[in-house]
């Protein structure tokens, strides 16, 4: 039906948008509605696959652009590709110093298929066609706690295309008469199903520990847990995981021609990686730069002070991270010695809170 030249629907969209009861009953969130954004805002590194030559899919993220520096990532034990989500509560301070973090994931967690019979061998050779395919020629290695052997390997494999390597309260291999090394796969299997079916469990920190100031942390550790553990629909299988642990049980990496500086750092009172391993890293790396070593704290020290590994990976390890006054700086280490007396705090200021 038409009404003076307009059809029925229109009039009625009219008397609708003019109506004097079709006002906002609240003012507007803002006062103008400026330029619109055109492109979308990151959810996180997705996990991208790369087919190997021997017919191996394997799983990698890459957060940044290509002229930054490339840093490879190696989470701990039983961790996804995506475990470096986790410390982008300083994303921020990343991307202010240029840092493109990849990170390989390992056999039999997230999206990556177990495989029998997969080595360190195995993931340095493919740590080194993800970085070929994306033509990284030089690097910075840094593990975190399990991520330590890993990385060890790595470093032994391509010594020369290193920048520097960062180990983070990280463990070592163990030693042949440790128990763990002496029990059946059936056995650790059945030890470690309970924890690997329960991420809240797996990435469970004590009451105490400083990641429960990072807004979200926990819960971003949980989907973590989720992802590495039944992301595949697995459903919490432990298999990789108890393949992770034997792999713990193998030889050590001879690290004689790593001649990049190396930074170690350590909790004094972590009680599942001790200051042992950090002194075994401080004797098989030869050119060790920075023992970081924090007193009476955990093994949360990886996230507790990434704001100082960030700065150590970005080349400026003779700066310190702290808190003076309210404001977070990086200073100079005699300067920063000398404020700490005077109330400074390590780290940003976000800690203090």
């Amino acid at each position: 039906m038409r009404l003076f030249g307009l059809t029925l629907l229109a009039l009625l969209s009219l008397v609708s948008l003019s109506s004097p009861g079709a006002a906002a009953s609240e003012p507007p969130t803002v006062a103008q509605v400026g330029p619109i954004q055109s492109g979308f805002d990151p959810l996180g590194a997705p996990v991208q696959s790369l087919t190997l030559a021997n017919g191996r899919t394997v799983h990698y993220i890459d957060t940044g652009e290509a002229e930054w520096r490339p840093v490879l990532f190696v989470g701990g034990t039983g961790t996804s590709a995506r475990a470096f989500e986790m410390t982008e509560f300083l994303q921020t301070l990343r991307r202010q110093l240029k840092l493109r973090v990849i990170s390989v994931e390992r056999n039999g967690f997230g999206d990556t298929p177990i495989i029998p019979g997969w080595s360190y061998g195995d993931y340095a050779d493919e740590v080194r066609a993800v970085l070929d395919h994306l033509g990284v020629t030089r690097f910075a290695g840094l593990a975190i706690s399990g991520g330590g052997p890993y990385l060890a390997q790595v470093t032994a494999a391509m010594p020369e295309r290193l920048i520097s390597v960062h180990m983070l309260a990280a463990a070592t291999q163990r030693p042949a008469a440790d128990p763990v090394c002496k029990m059946s796969t059936a056995a650790l299997t059945a030890a470690l199903k309970p924890s690997v079916q329960n991420p809240q469990s797996w990435w469970a920190f004590p009451a105490n520990s400083p990641t429960h100031g990072i807004p979200g942390f926990s819960d971003r550790a949980y989907d973590e847990g989720a992802r590495a553990f039944f992301i595949r629909g697995q459903m919490g299988d432990p298999a990789p995981q108890a393949a992770e642990v034997q792999r713990y049980c193998g030889p050590v990496a001879d690290l004689a021609a790593v001649k990049a500086p190396a930074f170690i750092y350590q909790g004094t009172a972590d009680p599942l990686v001790t200051m042992q391993s950090a002194e075994f890293w401080r004797a098989h790396f030869p050119n060790v730069a920075r023992m970081r070593v924090y007193a009476g704290e955990g093994h949360d020290i990886q996230y507790r002070h990434w704001d100082q590994v960030l700065i150590d990976v970005s080349g400026h390890p003779e700066l310190t991270v702290m808190c003076v006054r309210g404001k977070s700086q990086a200073l100079s280490e005699s300067k920063a010695e000398a404020l700490v007396k005077a109330g400074a705090t390590a780290g940003i200021c976000a800690w203090r809170k």
